[in-house]
């Protein structure tokens, strides 16, 4: 036994002087024996922003941000599958992203505040480009708004979801409520001092707080001694959504009451008007609205257009021909909208022109006549009917839907001025 165990050290022994001592000595491992080769970092790359100005082409952007002719084309036939290039409006931002020293690798264009068009470069020997349109997510939420009315819609004093709402949304708001009681209230002459209404308005946010879209589900609106409602209803039976009031019956009615979403009348239907510019009593057989020039003109009915153009004292005017021998007139059009032509069809509320002071006007505004059986009439005191209401068949699901949208509206109190409360009795 002691034999095999002096024979087995004496190979060991053997081995380690046949190695060398360095194989298993201080000198195994050290640093200084390996060689490190350092991977040099690519520098991070960086995002030039550049909004095209007006008259700026997109060769020049692209040429400027160091991108060859041919680039540029490959880049403007990517581009043309969702947009074309020259359509790029003024403002628009386009984002260059490329590392120092190098051309841009990809592109980012905001062409609208919806979409999203991504470039980027697959090809490095060569201008390939392809490109991806995104469109911009959006959050869905429900606001519960009250105004009251002190002196107009726009600066009614607001509660309820008022946080929610940006700079530009107030004005949002008291344009989506004139429009669903346009055929019930003159938002000029029918409001009165502490009038007051609520709603419920359905959003869709973008994620930098700007709305897409907005809907009113239902409001209520009191004025003066009545209380009107609203609530919205979508049916495959109606040509567009509506809104009906509690019983079903539709709120639009054949016209407008004014053609201008928001005016002031500046002189009414009167047999016995002192003209301003002839300087001599004549009749004034229409209704005019003071408003800003450019603001829009709305057509008060569904119709075809028998005159589009300049027309005598009238100016640049526009007439349409509505069903039961009604006609309606625009008059002192700074210019009449694109694509209003004799024989074109218009719908209601369609842009047909926008105010301005041409023909005899000593100042903006429209001049508004309403004739049945080619004899001019005061629109203010025409009973015209409204639209058709909730088809019977529907009028279940009407109910359900007004329940559950008038519950949630009326859990906000409608708003009181203080000075109408009723004071509390003393014991």
């Amino acid at each position: 036994m002691r034999t095999r165990l002096a024979t087995a050290v004496a190979f060991a022994l053997a081995g380690v002087l046949t190695l060398g001592w360095g194989a298993f000595g201080p000198r195994a491992g050290r640093t200084e024996d390996v060689k490190v080769v350092e991977v040099p970092t690519p520098p991070a790359p960086i995002t030039l922003v550049h909004r095209l100005q007006r008259g700026e082409t997109l060769g020049d952007v692209f040429e400027d941000h160091g991108l060859n002719p041919a680039a540029t084309h490959a880049i403007a036939e990517a581009m043309g599958e969702f947009e074309n290039p020259r359509r790029l409006r003024p403002g628009v931002a386009i984002h260059f992203v490329r590392r120092p020293g190098e051309s841009p690798a990809r592109i980012r264009v905001d062409l609208d505040p919806d979409r999203i068009l991504h470039l980027w470069s697959g090809d490095e020997a060569g201008p390939l480009w392809s490109a991806r349109l995104d469109s911009v997510q959006v959050v869905r939420d429900t606001l519960l708004l009250a105004g009251l009315i002190q002196s107009n819609l726009f600066d009614a004093e607001l509660s309820g979801d008022v946080e929610a709402l940006g700079d530009g949304d107030r004005f949002d708001v008291a344009y989506r409520i004139a429009q669903v009681f346009a055929w019930q209230i003159d938002f000029w002459r029918d409001l009165r001092r502490n009038d007051a209404y609520r709603l419920l308005i359905e959003r869709e946010v973008r994620p930098d707080g700007s709305v897409r879209d907005a809907r009113v589900l239902a409001v209520d609106f009191r004025n003066d001694r009545r209380v009107l409602t609203g609530v919205r209803f979508e049916h495959a039976a109606a040509e567009r959504v509506e809104y009906y009031d509690d019983a079903g019956e539709a709120l639009r009615g054949q016209f407008l009451l004014a053609p201008l979403d928001i005016a002031r009348v500046t002189s009414g239907f009167n047999l016995r008007r002192f003209h301003p510019v002839l300087r001599r009593t004549r009749p004034h057989l229409g209704v005019d609205y003071g408003a800003a020039r450019g603001t829009p003109v709305r057509a008060t009915g569904a119709g075809r257009v028998t005159r589009a153009g300049w027309w005598s004292s009238y100016g640049n005017a526009v007439e349409i021909r509505h069903a039961n021998n009604i006609r309606t007139r625009y008059a002192h059009l700074a210019n009449v909208a694109r694509g209003v032509a004799a024989g074109t069809q218009v719908e209601q509320g369609q842009v047909i022109g926008y105010v301005g002071a041409t023909g005899l006007a000593t100042a903006p505004h429209l001049h508004y006549e309403f004739l049945r059986n080619g004899a001019q009439v005061n629109p203010a005191r025409l009973q015209l009917p409204s639209a058709e209401p909730v088809p019977a068949e529907l009028r279940e699901s009407f109910a359900a839907v007004r329940r559950a949208a008038l519950a949630r509206l009326r859990s906000l109190p409608m708003p009181i001025h203080p000075t109408q409360r009723p004071r509390r009795t003393q014991d």
